[in-house]
């Protein structure tokens, strides 16, 4: 089943316990603020219940308080904005595809229903024609057409549970479907590094978890000096180039738990958990000094485009930082390299 490699929802990875005690909450609350309980919704107050994605739940929280109409556009409005940032075409296939799973496989339940309820009435009258007859033909009559009834119904219920099989198999490769292109809607398509949306959710959920356990997290924001000139000079599929090959080096460098992000336009950064600062500008320095120090070469030639080099950033998290401080800090940083000459690592604490 492809549908676009596109998705509105999360990935699941919880257990079902876990699951039926985010349900036991849902609904009620769901009820409480009068929201209809359509697919769409659903997803958007289960992110809300599990609590992984800050910026939703705060929107969230502010919209309740508030007590305004849930309504169908601003369903689409808090999908598109903190779950989905795909096209939104795909995401009503989606839902398309799923209703008619859902509606087929109720179709089958009911046609199930009412031949069993015609069955059960059918063995009923066989049973009263039975008793006190001792017509041996009749009999014979009667027991022949039971057995035609429990044949009949033994083949409604094995198509029921053909159904029910295929119905399973379609909700797997849908569930597959989804969880692949939940990562892809996180991803800058040029880079293959987090987008701006995932890194800001990423950011925020880090600074949430540091504020309880006062672990050391560092921030980098990192920009390649002169872009433009690259740009106007070689053209902006070199741009391009030079991008991904940045966004290559950088996750060279960074270990299993850092995460990097294309930022903004020729912009990147990381998010350092679990580093302390001076560990933190050791990585920078290094992915300082291996950009700078391998010319790069315009594709099938042997023309070199010069030296590409970097400009980089660094913050470390204080107990009432929020993202925007965090990135401040580092991003005045980075401004204070490129002033100082480019091709440079600056700490927050020379500012």
């Amino acid at each position: 089943m492809t549908m676009g490699g596109l998705t509105f929802l999360t990935n699941y990875n919880d257990t079902l316990e876990q699951n039926a005690e985010y349900l036991r909450q849902i609904l009620p609350l769901m009820s409480k603020h009068k929201i209809a309980t359509d697919p769409l919704n659903f997803a958007i107050f289960y992110e809300y219940i599990v609590g992984r994605n800050i910026p939703l739940k705060n929107e969230l929280d502010e919209l309740l308080g508030k007590q305004d109409a849930f309504t169908s556009e601003l369903s689409v409005r808090l999908l598109k904005k903190h779950i989905c940032d795909t096209s939104f075409d795909s995401l009503e296939n989606i839902n398309h595809i799923l209703l008619q799973l859902i509606n087929k496989t109720g179709e089958a339940l009911d046609t199930t229903g009412e031949k069993a309820s015609a069955a059960t009435m059918d063995f009923q009258n066989q049973s009263k024609r039975l008793e006190n007859n001792q017509n041996l033909s009749e009999i014979k009559a009667v027991l022949n057409e039971i057995i035609a009834g429990t044949k009949n119904l033994a083949e409604t219920s094995m198509a029921l549970q053909a159904q029910l099989d295929e119905s399973k198999k379609e909700m797997q490769l849908l569930r597959q479907e989804l969880a692949h292109a939940r990562e892809t809607a996180k991803t800058d398509a040029l880079t293959g590094l987090l987008n701006r949306r995932a890194f800001d959710q990423k950011l925020n959920e880090y600074i949430e978890s540091h504020k309880q356990s006062n672990v050391e997290l560092c921030l980098l924001i990192l920009d390649i000096d002169c872009f433009k000139q690259i740009n106007d000079t070689f053209g902006h599929q070199m741009g391009d180039n030079v991008l991904r090959y940045t966004a290559n080096l950088m996750k060279q460098h960074i270990t299993k738990y850092h995460c990097a992000a294309r930022y903004g336009g020729e912009e990147m950064a990381i998010i350092m958990p679990n580093t302390p600062l001076n560990r933190a500008m050791e990585i920078a320095e290094k992915i300082r000094i291996s950009l700078a120090q391998h010319p790069l070469k315009l594709k099938g030639s042997k023309k070199s485009i010069g030296k590409v080099t970097i400009s980089i950033g660094v913050s470390s998290f204080k107990i009432n930082d929020s993202l925007e401080s965090l990135v401040e800090r580092a991003d005045q940083a980075m401004y204070r390299a490129k002033d100082n000459g480019r091709n440079q690592v600056m700490a927050e604490n020379i500012i």
